[in-house]
């Protein structure tokens, strides 16, 4: 995992904000920067295919108990998965 990964996923997230204005008063939430970690490090153990917005989706529902618009993941996906070259 590299830190220039890294950086690139949280912007994504933090791009998207899937919190909303939620975001604004989350504890310790530091641009989605954890998030980013949980979900390059979770892609690595995910299988089958659409690991990465199986990914994506499980860290951040997990982490804030929300529902994600589906159509946006999947945009995000499919910027994360050039990012990492996943597949």
């Amino acid at each position: 995992m590299r830190e220039e990964q890294i950086v690139q996923v949280a912007k994504i997230l933090e791009e998207w904000n899937p919190l909303g204005e939620e975001a604004n008063t989350t504890e310790q939430l530091d641009g989605y920067r954890y998030e980013a970690i949980d979900i390059i490090a979770t892609i690595e153990i995910v299988n089958g295919s659409n690991k990465v917005r199986k990914s994506i989706e499980q860290v951040l529902t997990q982490a804030f108990n929300i529902k994600l618009n589906q159509t946006k993941l999947n945009e995000v996906s499919e910027k994360v998965k050039t990012i990492l070259g996943a597949q």
